[in-house]
């Protein structure tokens, strides 16, 4: 018996009605389950992206106490002439460290109004000459000890704990959105299942007629790829949400250090969208074809 395509629409339809309160929690779990995966993988992207702008700036910044004396800022001066580690430094007293802190919060008058020259510590910007991290290390920690250092930091180790800390958050986010597919599959499963179980007789008249397995099948797996698919769609909506979002609360917004360097293109963001609707159809495709080999054996 041919499968005719208006048969197949009608069928399909007619099981989504059915079981509208199913369809509709279905549909609900694979769109936050996807969303998730979709937000794992632009947070994955975004960490790899920043690794890539941050994994040759080894630059590091020595700030000085605010009660360093000129002769302890002299002497940092004279070392960094005289180390054969370091390539090139420049210094940012209090007045030129001001001028960068206006720019970086031209934004926020309200914080610049509230800030003086003077709260602000002075400073060397150094580029080391070798961009090894054990010998960057030990340079840091040589300066870091001179008299009237406040502290060092470079942008390497800054780049390594944040690597720690927000892999981590991501794999959490990758192994709940497993858990919701898996869950997804399950209600899908039983969609299909109720479904089956509703038209029970009419698949008995059909098989006695010689409707073929792929004949009575078809409507039931293809109910399982809209599921799927309108779920993917919702979650296509929530990952461009989810990255306007991101951009417009982090990106480069300076109160959160640990997230504005995390940032990913259109292309990444179109290509989370594509994962999410193969993802998608296989969690339909999956939750359905299981339900009915169980229920429509040959």
């Amino acid at each position: 018996m041919a499968v005719r395509i208006d048969y197949v629409l009608k069928e399909t339809g007619t099981n989504l009605v059915r079981n509208l309160t199913l369809t509709f929690a279905a549909v609900l779990t694979v769109a936050v389950s996807l969303a998730m995966v979709a937000a794992s993988y632009l947070i994955g992207a975004g960490i790899n992206n920043s690794f890539l702008g941050l994994r040759s700036d080894v630059d590091l910044f020595v700030y000085m106490n605010p009660s360093a004396t000129q002769d302890q800022i002299k002497a940092m001066a004279k070392l960094l002439d005289s180390s054969p580690q370091v390539k090139e430094y420049q210094f940012f007293d209090a007045d030129k460290s001001y001028d960068e802190f206006k720019r970086l919060f031209r934004d926020q008058p309200d914080l610049i109004n509230t800030i003086k020259p003077s709260d602000l510590p002075q400073s060397f910007r150094i580029k080391p000459k070798s961009t090894d991290a054990a010998v960057v290390s030990s340079l840091g920690d040589t300066l870091g000890s001179k008299e009237g250092v406040l502290r060092v930091e470079y942008a390497a180790e800054y780049a390594r704990r944040m690597q720690t800390s927000v892999t981590t958050l991501n794999r959490w986010v990758q192994v709940v959105a497993g858990v919701l597919i898996a869950a997804s599959v399950l209600l899908i499963f039983n969609t299909i299942r109720t479904a089956v179980f509703a038209r029970r007789r009419e698949i008995e008249v059909m098989r006695l007629v010689g409707a073929s397995n792929w004949f009575i099948r078809l409507p039931f797996i293809v109910e399982g790829l809209v599921h799927g698919l309108l779920g993917a769609l919702l979650a296509a909506v929530g990952a461009w949400g989810f990255d306007q979002l991101w951009k417009r609360n982090f990106v480069d917004q300076v109160g959160f250090q640990l997230l504005n360097q995390i940032r990913w293109d259109s292309g990444e963001l179109w290509m989370s969208i594509g994962i999410v609707f193969l993802v998608g159809a296989m969690t339909g495709a999956v939750g359905s074809g299981i339900a009915v080999s169980r229920f429509l054996k040959a």
